[in-house]
Formats: C-alpha cells, structure tokens, sequence
C-alpha cells in the first residue's frame, strides 16, 4: 500500500501529469458528444468510441504533443499585437491547439462517416462548428478549472515535502526507512 501511496504521490507532482489529465478528460466528454449528436443515445455506439478511447486519448496526445503544439508555438510568434496585449498565453496556445486539433479530428470523422456527410465540405464545416464551439466552453469553463481545483486541493493536502525529507533521510542513514 505504501508503494501505491508512493506513486501516487509522485504522480501528483510530476510536471506532466496535467498534460495528460487534460486530454483524457476533454476526449471523453468530446468522442461521447460526437458520438451522441451523430447517433443518438446507441449503446453500441458509445460501446465501440469507449473501447477505442485509449487510443484515441493515446492519438490525441501524439497529435498535439508532436505535431499541433509546436505549430502553435510557431504561430504564436507571429499573432498580431493586440492579441497579444489582450490575450495571454494561457489562453491563446491551449485555443489554437483544440482548433488544429479539431481541424484535424473533424477531417478524418467526416470522411470515416462519409454516408452521414454526402457533400464532404459543407459535412466537415458543420462538425467543425459543433465540436469546436462546444469544445472550448467545455475546457475553458468546465474541465481546466475543475482539474486545476482538484490538483491544487490535492498538491496543498499532499505537499512534495514530506517526500523528500523522507528521501533525504533514506540518503543520510543508507537504508529505507
């Protein structure tokens, strides 16, 4: 039980642990509403989107680790002033990163239900507007205040400290305690 304890502790404090809290949380609730506005309530349809949720989650981190944050941290450098004044860089990345990665997602849903979407452009802009309008309410209102309420909560309830007088203990003597 201490070793769970242990690890989770440092997963609390790993610097990459929300980078991996948010995805998982937004491709939940976002592959769920995309399931849901295409085909209703479908038990087997949500089925098949929860079975496939890790490697979506998995994909969906590749896609904004690897290919959409660095473009967005190239665009960002050439955003106009004023959005700059006016926007800070906590809102402008994580923005433009769900709209490549909407882009992107909303590209390959289209053509995969190519028999809902008949006209592929007129298709992929209306579920372009529909993810990307519900998806940045989503995690700017919902799921980024929550999830950094709960690691704050939990950072404070189980500071970093104690664990690292423990490991400077364990240095000093040269036995675990």
């Amino acid at each position: 039980m201490k070793s769970l304890s242990k690890f989770l502790h440092k997963l609390l404090h790993h610097p990459n642990t929300l980078a991996w809290v948010f995805p998982i949380v937004m491709v939940a609730i976002m592959s769920t509403y995309n399931t849901v506005i295409r085909f209703g309530f479908s038990e087997k349809k949500l089925e098949r989107v929860w079975l496939m949720y890790p490697v979506i989650v998995v994909f969906i981190y590749c896609l904004r680790t690897f290919v959409t944050l660095p473009i967005t941290m190239r665009l960002h450098k050439h955003y106009p002033k004023f959005i700059k004044n006016h926007l800070s860089e906590s809102y402008t990345v994580p923005l433009t990163v769900m709209m490549l990665n909407v882009s992107i997602m909303m590209l390959w849903l289209t053509e995969m239900y190519h028999r809902l979407y008949p006209q592929f452009l007129p298709g992929y802009l209306m579920n372009w507007v529909k993810t990307f309008f519900v998806a940045v309410p989503i995690f700017f209102l919902i799921v980024r205040p929550i999830i950094l309420a709960i690691f704050d909560y939990l950072r404070n309830r189980f500071p970093v400290e104690p664990l690292i007088e423990k490991m400077e203990d364990t240095l000093e003597t040269g036995h675990r305690a």
